[in-house]
Protein backbone atom coordinates (compact mmCIF):
# COMPACT_ATOMS: atom_id res chain seq x y z
CA UNK A 1 0.00 0.00 0.00
CA UNK A 2 2.83 2.40 0.89
CA UNK A 3 4.51 1.68 -2.47
CA UNK A 4 1.26 2.49 -4.33
CA UNK A 5 0.96 5.84 -2.50
CA UNK A 6 4.55 6.73 -3.44
CA UNK A 7 3.83 6.07 -7.11
CA UNK A 8 0.70 8.23 -7.04
CA UNK A 9 2.56 11.12 -5.37
CA UNK A 10 5.46 10.81 -7.83
CA UNK A 11 3.16 10.84 -10.87
CA UNK A 12 1.22 13.81 -9.45
CA UNK A 13 4.42 15.82 -8.86
CA UNK A 14 5.63 14.97 -12.36
CA UNK A 15 2.36 16.27 -13.85
CA UNK A 16 2.46 19.49 -11.81
CA UNK A 17 6.05 20.17 -12.87
CA UNK A 18 5.21 19.55 -16.55
CA UNK A 19 2.15 21.85 -16.49
CA UNK A 20 4.16 24.61 -14.77
CA UNK A 21 6.92 24.32 -17.37
CA UNK A 22 4.43 24.58 -20.25
CA UNK A 23 2.77 27.62 -18.68
CA UNK A 24 6.16 29.34 -18.22
CA UNK A 25 7.06 28.67 -21.86
CA UNK A 26 3.80 30.10 -23.18
CA UNK A 27 4.41 33.36 -21.37
CA UNK A 28 7.65 33.88 -23.26
CA UNK A 29 6.78 32.39 -26.66
CA UNK A 30 3.36 33.82 -27.43
CA UNK A 31 2.56 34.33 -31.11
CA UNK A 32 1.70 37.97 -30.45
CA UNK A 33 3.99 40.96 -30.24
CA UNK A 34 3.14 44.63 -29.91
CA UNK A 35 4.76 48.02 -30.13
CA UNK A 36 3.70 51.33 -28.68
CA UNK A 37 3.80 54.40 -30.89
CA UNK A 38 3.87 57.73 -29.04
CA UNK A 39 5.47 61.11 -29.59
CA UNK A 40 8.57 61.89 -27.56
CA UNK A 41 7.68 65.57 -27.20
CA UNK A 42 4.37 67.45 -27.01
CA UNK A 43 3.45 71.11 -26.50
CA UNK A 44 0.90 72.84 -24.31
CA UNK A 45 -2.56 72.75 -25.90
CA UNK A 46 -1.52 70.10 -28.43
CA UNK A 47 -3.40 66.90 -29.20
CA UNK A 48 -1.51 63.67 -29.77
CA UNK A 49 -2.20 59.96 -30.27
CA UNK A 50 -0.76 56.85 -28.63
CA UNK A 51 -1.18 53.61 -30.59
CA UNK A 52 -0.68 50.01 -29.48
CA UNK A 53 0.06 48.00 -32.62
CA UNK A 54 -0.29 44.20 -32.31
CA UNK A 55 1.25 41.71 -34.71
CA UNK A 56 -0.37 38.27 -34.57
CA UNK A 57 1.12 35.18 -36.22
CA UNK A 58 -1.02 33.29 -38.78
CA UNK A 59 -3.73 30.97 -37.35
CA UNK A 60 -3.71 32.85 -34.01
CA UNK A 61 -6.11 35.56 -32.88
CA UNK A 62 -7.07 37.94 -30.08
CA UNK A 63 -10.62 38.47 -28.85
CA UNK A 64 -12.27 41.81 -29.66
CA UNK A 65 -13.55 43.86 -26.70
CA UNK A 66 -17.25 43.27 -27.27
CA UNK A 67 -19.97 41.99 -24.96
CA UNK A 68 -20.40 38.55 -26.53
CA UNK A 69 -16.77 37.64 -25.82
CA UNK A 70 -17.04 38.73 -22.18
CA UNK A 71 -20.41 36.96 -21.80
CA UNK A 72 -18.89 33.71 -23.08
CA UNK A 73 -15.94 33.89 -20.67
CA UNK A 74 -13.34 34.93 -23.22
CA UNK A 75 -10.66 37.46 -22.28
CA UNK A 76 -11.12 40.42 -24.65
CA UNK A 77 -8.21 42.61 -25.69
CA UNK A 78 -8.19 45.76 -23.61
CA UNK A 79 -5.98 48.85 -23.65
CA UNK A 80 -6.47 51.52 -20.99
CA UNK A 81 -4.38 54.50 -19.91
CA UNK A 82 -3.64 56.08 -16.57
CA UNK A 83 -2.65 59.69 -17.17
CA UNK A 84 -1.09 62.43 -15.04
CA UNK A 85 -2.93 65.63 -14.12
CA UNK A 86 -2.81 68.05 -17.02
CA UNK A 87 -3.49 65.45 -19.72
CA UNK A 88 -6.97 64.65 -20.92
CA UNK A 89 -8.27 61.61 -22.80
CA UNK A 90 -10.22 62.67 -25.91
CA UNK A 91 -12.98 60.31 -27.07
CA UNK A 92 -13.00 56.54 -26.99
CA UNK A 93 -10.20 54.11 -27.81
CA UNK A 94 -10.19 53.66 -31.59
CA UNK A 95 -10.50 49.93 -32.35
CA UNK A 96 -9.77 48.05 -35.56
CA UNK A 97 -12.48 46.20 -37.46
CA UNK A 98 -12.89 42.69 -36.15
CA UNK A 99 -12.98 39.61 -38.36
CA UNK A 100 -16.32 39.40 -40.14
CA UNK A 101 -17.79 36.14 -38.78
CA UNK A 102 -15.81 35.94 -35.56
CA UNK A 103 -15.37 38.42 -32.79
CA UNK A 104 -11.59 38.36 -33.07
CA UNK A 105 -8.57 40.23 -34.40
CA UNK A 106 -5.84 38.63 -36.48
CA UNK A 107 -3.01 39.68 -38.75
CA UNK A 108 0.12 41.74 -38.49
CA UNK A 109 -1.43 45.21 -38.19
CA UNK A 110 -4.03 45.34 -35.40
CA UNK A 111 -3.95 48.90 -34.07
CA UNK A 112 -5.70 50.47 -31.07
CA UNK A 113 -5.32 54.24 -30.76
CA UNK A 114 -6.21 56.83 -28.14
CA UNK A 115 -6.15 60.60 -28.56
CA UNK A 116 -4.98 62.92 -25.74
CA UNK A 117 -4.97 66.67 -25.10
CA UNK A 118 -2.15 68.50 -23.31
CA UNK A 119 -3.88 71.01 -21.06
CA UNK A 120 -2.46 74.40 -20.12
CA UNK A 121 -2.07 73.53 -16.42
CA UNK A 122 0.45 70.69 -16.90
CA UNK A 123 4.02 71.03 -15.69
CA UNK A 124 6.65 71.08 -18.40
CA UNK A 125 9.18 68.27 -18.42
CA UNK A 126 8.85 64.50 -18.39
CA UNK A 127 5.40 63.01 -17.79
CA UNK A 128 4.51 59.32 -17.46
CA UNK A 129 1.46 57.73 -19.03
CA UNK A 130 0.78 54.14 -17.98
CA UNK A 131 -0.63 51.86 -20.67
CA UNK A 132 -2.44 48.80 -19.30
CA UNK A 133 -2.66 46.03 -21.89
CA UNK A 134 -4.61 42.78 -21.50
CA UNK A 135 -5.03 40.12 -24.17
CA UNK A 136 -5.40 36.38 -24.63
CA UNK A 137 -3.96 34.58 -27.62
CA UNK A 138 -5.82 31.59 -29.05
CA UNK A 139 -5.91 29.36 -32.10
CA UNK A 140 -8.43 26.65 -33.00
CA UNK A 141 -6.89 24.22 -30.49
CA UNK A 142 -5.65 26.13 -27.45
CA UNK A 143 -5.66 29.44 -25.64
CA UNK A 144 -2.63 30.71 -23.77
CA UNK A 145 -3.08 32.28 -20.34
CA UNK A 146 -4.00 35.97 -20.48
CA UNK A 147 -1.16 38.50 -20.71
CA UNK A 148 -1.40 41.57 -18.48
CA UNK A 149 1.22 44.28 -18.92
CA UNK A 150 1.65 47.82 -17.67
CA UNK A 151 3.99 49.91 -19.78
CA UNK A 152 5.33 53.34 -18.84
CA UNK A 153 5.26 55.79 -21.74
CA UNK A 154 7.43 58.85 -21.12
CA UNK A 155 6.61 62.05 -22.98
CA UNK A 156 8.27 65.44 -22.58
CA UNK A 157 6.00 68.47 -22.34
CA UNK A 158 7.61 71.59 -23.79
Amino acid sequence: MFYKAQIIVTVWLLLITTVSHVEDQTRFNTPVSYTIEAPEKVRLGERFVITVAFSIEPSWYLYAPIAINTDQGRIPTKVTFKIPNGLKIIGELELPDQNRFYDTYSGDDVRMSQEFQVEKNISSGKQTIKANIIYQTCNDEICYPPVRKTIDIIITVE
